[in-house]
């Protein structure tokens, strides 16, 4: 059993303008870009398109919208999952927003996605029926095995019934870099945590609680200052009141 794990140093991409304006063109865009200190942005009043550049709060975002269709309004028939994924990593490859290998053998990333047709349920008077609404693709991240989570880690990409997104969420870092090594805290010894964390909170006697589910992750959270930091930490969900 390992008893040691990374935190990770992030470098986050600066987005140049022309890359910015390939983009906006490929996602149809139809309007000049706007180069600020720290952001890239454009809109045409249907379609919009922003990039966050490094040292900023949400520092690699990049956010599309179309905001002329209605995202849960149902379709005849939905893009197949398939060529929405396959349109999604084409998207990621041509325009360099994966991330790179790492140089350090300590350092592995893994990168896949995945693409399902989204259903709703509609209600027309007399019965109600589900529908597909859309087709969604998501990624899985992991570092050394431990799953990526948090807004600055992730892509999603939305599609109604062509290939062309009317939603596209993209934050990924461009390369990794060991910031130190720190000594990993057992799973067991979690829910000791979580009782000492109770107990500060209500006046030395925790109530009643249940772990119901526990993850290690590294969090990809907003960058609050240099180092920009991927840390290790467990998620806890706990219900109050014991089994």
């Amino acid at each position: 059993m390992n008893d040691s794990i990374l935190v990770l140093k992030r470098r986050t991409r600066r987005l140049a303008a022309d890359t910015f304006g390939a983009l906006a063109r490929h996602l149809r865009v139809e309007a000049r870009p706007a180069a600020l200190d720290d952001a890239l942005c454009c809109s045409d009043g249907a379609r919009s398109l922003a990039y966050a550049q490094p040292c900023t709060p949400f520092g690699g975002l990049l956010f599309f919208a179309d905001q002329s269709i209605a995202w849960g309004e149902a379709v005849g028939k939905v893009l197949d999952p398939k060529r929405a994924q396959a349109w999604a990593m084409a998207l990621l490859e041509k325009f360099e927003l994966l991330p790179q290998p790492s140089g350090d053998r300590h350092i592995r990333v893994e990168f896949e996605l995945d693409a399902s047709a989204t259903e709703a349920m509609v209600f027309d008077g007399h019965e109600r029926r589900r529908v597909k609404t859309k087709t969604d693709v998501t990624s899985r991240t992991t570092v050394n095995g431990i799953p990526v989570a948090g807004p600055r880690a992730k892509a999603r990409v939305l599609f109604k019934d062509t290939e062309a997104p009317v939603m596209l969420h993209v934050a990924m870092w461009e390369s990794l870099l060991v910031h130190e090594e720190r000594a990993r805290l057992p799973a067991d010894q979690v829910p000791r945590a979580v009782d000492d964390t109770l107990r500060q909170r209500h006046a030395g006697h925790a109530p009643p609680w249940h772990l119901r589910s526990l993850r290690l992750v590294y969090q990809a959270d907003a960058f609050r200052g240099a180092p920009d930091l991927l840390a290790p930490q467990y998620l806890a969900a706990i219900d109050r009141g014991g089994a």
